[in-house]
């Protein structure tokens, strides 16, 4: 009798392995974590938060494409090299940086910057290559002058060019009457002055955006960002990350929002957040808002 029970146990162990096996096998083709959904471009499939419940299927879990963007702050030393620091440094005047940012896959990306008193620079707006780094700004460095305060960086990733730039390429865009521009002159000009100021090209027709209306300036959106907590993903640096929609007014939307996936490596300073690509591909931006305290 001993014996038929060890060998039926025996039997049972040998099936429950052949069973588990695959799982476990299944289970590690879905990449797990915002870095590496982000190498990948596959995850496993979410319910989006605007939809309902997702229908139970005995199969596999399906896998569907993220998109993403990846950034890196990096201070420059004085001997004029660069080093990575975290985003929750504080900054102090003269002190220059650059920000390193490489998206999952091909898109429009538009770089702003709003300083404490509302000025905006257009800092970068170019189609991109998914996977390669991007040194923003290009030719030069940020520099911290001014009255201190709160920087605002805001990164935004589409399918589609951007209408809050008003199809102007890589430029400084002029701004209210406020304190200077954050960036120094560009090393090209020898005699240090600044580059002439110039008036923002027309609003162009708004790209799917439901509305014939001109799209808000930058501190309107980033606004609205601060103002919809309830779907706006934080990561513990308090950047938040949101799908902006031109559809809604430019308001952050719930499609998408709470499926984002957030995550640093303080090892090298990596930042991370990925959303499923089905959140933008009806015109929805992805789109990040980055403070850096300025004192």
């Amino acid at each position: 009798m001993m014996r038929k029970h060890w060998a039926f146990l025996a039997v049972l162990t040998f099936v429950c392995t052949m069973v588990l096996i695959p799982m476990a096998a299944d289970a590690q083709k879905s990449p797990k974590g915002a870095k590496a959904i982000f190498d990948s471009g596959d995850g496993a499939a979410v319910r989006m938060s605007s939809g309902g419940p997702a229908p139970a299927t005995a199969s596999a879990p399906k896998t569907e494409k993220y998109v993403g963007v990846s950034y890196k702050i990096a201070l420059m030393k004085p001997n004029g090299d660069f080093s990575i620091v975290p985003r929750t440094r504080t900054f102090k005047s003269g002190e220059r940086i650059k920000l390193l940012v490489r998206t999952n896959r091909p898109g429009y990306l538009t770089i702003m910057n709003i300083g404490p008193t509302g000025n905006t620079h257009v800092l970068f707006n170019e189609y991109v290559e998914g996977k390669q780094l991007y040194e923003i700004p290009k030719a030069t460095s940020l520099r911290f002058a001014g009255a201190p305060g709160t920087e605002k960086v805001m990164i935004m990733l589409s399918n589609n060019q951007n209408p809050i730039v008003g199809g102007q390429s890589t430029t400084v865009a002029s701004a209210p009457p406020a304190a200077p521009p954050v960036m120094p002159p560009p090393a090209s000009d020898p005699g240090g002055s600044a580059p002439p100021s110039m008036p923002p090209p027309p609003p162009g027709p708004v790209a799917d955006a439901g509305s014939s209306l001109p799209p808000p300036p930058p501190m309107a959106i980033a606004s609205s960002m601060q103002g919809s907590k309830d779907i706006v993903m934080e990561d513990h640096n308090k950047t938040g990350y949101a799908v902006i929609s031109p559809k809604a007014g430019w308001k952050p939307t719930a499609k998408g929002t709470k499926d984002i996936m957030l995550e640093s490596d303080v090892r090298d300073g990596s930042n991370y957040g990925v959303v499923p690509a089905s959140a933008i591909d009806e015109g929805g931006i992805l789109t990040l808002d980055l403070k850096l305290t300025h004192k």
